[in-house]
């Protein structure tokens, strides 16, 4: 069983164009409701990108900012250079 996402647009559910069913293929609607979490812009526009088929997956946040460790880089601090660069 496969799962499509469409929309619907004057009373006609609409698939991106990747799409394409069977002519008397049974389906069944399942309508999302709009309540509940609401979708961050970021997400709305991956999930737009995966029904176009620009994206073949959207991917996990896996590490946050704070669990990064920042690059060890030898020699004088940036911000040092570049005041030294201005005067």
């Amino acid at each position: 069983m496969s799962t499509y996402y469409g929309m619907v647009k004057h009373n006609t559910v609409v698939f991106p164009d990747l799409v394409q069913l069977v002519e008397g293929l049974r389906v069944q609607v399942k309508l999302l409701p709009l309540q509940g979490r609401s979708e961050s812009t970021e997400e709305q526009f991956e999930r737009q990108l995966l029904e176009l088929g620009l994206l073949t997956e959207i991917k996990s946040e896996t590490t946050s900012f704070a669990e990064r460790t920042p690059a060890q880089i030898a020699g004088k601090p940036l911000s040092e250079l570049i005041l030294e660069e201005r005067r």
